[in-house]
């Protein structure tokens, strides 16, 4: 008997497990968003089905996106981005998956798209552009419906920041991405002072000087070093709109 009593505790914590697992699941899989099928049609198989049935979508979804990156080193176009875009489906709160789909497709795609055609010297410049537009613009609805899904968005918003400033050329939209990026909990360092600038070359400067002013008051004066550099950056603001001194920012003791 005692031979067989490992085996008969291991059996019983395999038991206790799968139940914990099961009850998890059911736990969880309401909040999970249903996966239609346009998303899994190109991965489907008897390994992605069993892999849902079976609560494994995590890890179907990291072998989906590992093999998306086979079929983008071979510039496979359709097949990247479907493979990608399953991933996504899958592990909905993946921010890693929604940011970088969102990137492939909005940055690589269309460069593709143009050697599949003959290549640069063969495709018209107005083409090209239409084409860059084109996918910034799919690249950026996919950003936004990770923004829906992801635990954390601040990532997905600078890339679409990125997508509207250098693909689509829109400063309007990309300042409204950099200005709900800075303004998040998480912001990074530099995504004010992108945002101050990029209203600046939209025209809107005195916009720009307000925000950033504000910004800078309220969120960087407090820190330990003040953001030396963004309060350089204002001062070459009032220079050029000509902004009373009394109506300056104070100077600060530790400026030159």
């Amino acid at each position: 008997m005692r031979r067989f009593a490992p085996w008969l505790c291991a059996g019983l914590a395999l038991l206790a497990a799968g139940a914990m697992a099961e009850r998890a699941w059911r736990g969880v899989r309401p909040q999970i968003p249903e996966i239609g099928r346009k998303e899994l049609e190109p991965t489907l198989g008897q390994g992605v089905l069993l892999g849902i049935l079976g609560g494994l979508r995590t890890v179907v979804a990291d072998l989906t996106w590992i093999r998306s990156y086979v079929l983008w080193e071979r510039r496979d176009r359709a097949g990247c981005e479907a493979l990608m875009r399953a991933a996504c489906a899958l592990d909905p709160h993946s921010r890693y998956f929604w940011e970088n789909t969102g990137y492939a497709v909005g940055f690589d795609l269309a460069h593709w798209e143009i050697r599949r055609r003959g290549g640069y010297a063969k495709v018209p410049a107005e083409t090209q552009e239409r084409l860059f537009k084109s996918y910034a613009r799919r690249g950026i609805d996919i950003l936004e419906e990770g923004r829906r899904h992801a635990k954390t968005t601040t990532p997905l918003v600078l890339c679409a920041a990125q997508l509207a400033e250098i693909k689509l050329k829109d400063h309007r939209l990309a300042a409204s991405y950099y200005q709900t990026a800075a303004e998040a909990p998480d912001a990074p360092w530099y995504a004010a002072r992108i945002c101050a600038q990029t209203l600046w070359e939209d025209g809107r400067r005195e916009e720009a000087y307000r925000w950033l002013r504000q910004y800078w008051t309220t969120r960087m004066l407090p820190k330990e070093d003040g953001f030396p550099d963004d309060l350089q950056r204002l001062r070459t603001m009032e220079e050029v709109l000509r902004v009373r001194p009394e109506l300056r920012i104070p100077h600060q003791a530790w400026e030159r």
